[in-house]
C-alpha cells in the first residue's frame, strides 16, 4: 500500500527522478569511498611493492655476485692450468730441440732446410713462450751446421 500512497501523492516523473538522483548519489559516494581508499591505501602498497622490488633486487645483486665469484675462481683455475701447459711446453720444445741438436750437430754434422725450418718454428713457439737462451745458444749451433738438400739426408741415412 505504500507505493499507491506515493503514487498518489508525487507525479511518475517526481518518483523517476528521486530514484535517478538518489542511484547517482549512491554512484558518488561509492566513488567517493575507492578514491579514499585509493588515497590512503596507495603509499602503502607502493612501499611494500618498493620493499619486495628492493628485496627482489638485492637477491639477484647477490646472486651476481655469486656467479661473479664462481667465474672469477673458474678463471684463476684456467690460468694455472695454461701456465701449467706452457710450462710444459716448453719443456718439450727444449727437449725436442736438445734431442734434435745432438741428431743434426753430433751425429750428422749437417741439417736439410726441411728439418732446419721445423725446428726453427717450434723454436718461434718456445720464444713465444718466453723461453730461456739456453735453446737459443742449440739454435746458432744448428743454424751453422753445413745445408744439404732433403734429397742427400735420405741416401746419408
Amino acid at each position: 500500500m505504500a507505493i499507491l500512497e506515493l503514487f498518489e501523492r508525487f507525479a511518475f516523473v517526481d518518483i523517476i527522478a528521486v530514484l535517478v538522483l538518489t542511484a547517482l548519489g549512491i554512484k558518488e559516494i561509492v566513488s567517493f569511498l575507492d578514491w579514499f581508499k585509493q588515497r590512503t591505501q596507495g603509499p602503502v602498497k607502493k612501499e611494500i611493492n618498493n620493499d619486495q622490488t628492493m628485496k627482489q633486487a638485492r637477491e639477484e645483486i647477490e646472486q651476481l655476485a655469486c656467479q661473479q665469484q664462481e667465474c672469477e675462481t673458474k678463471l684463476t683455475e684456467i690460468y694455472k692450468l695454461v701456465h701449467i701447459l706452457i710450462e710444459s711446453d716448453k719443456d718439450d720444445i727444449k727437449a725436442w730441440i736438445t734431442q734434435q741438436h745432438h741428431y743434426f750437430c753430433y751425429q750428422l754434422g749437417h741439417i736439410d732446410d726441411f728439418s732446419l725450418d721445423c725446428i726453427e718454428k717450434r723454436y718461434d713457439h718456445y720464444k713465444e713462450e718466453n723461453g730461456n737462451s739456453f735453446v737459443s745458444d742449440l739454435m746458432n749451433d744448428i743454424r751453422a751446421l753445413p745445408r744439404v738438400s732433403s734429397a742427400a739426408s735420405v741416401k746419408k741415412n
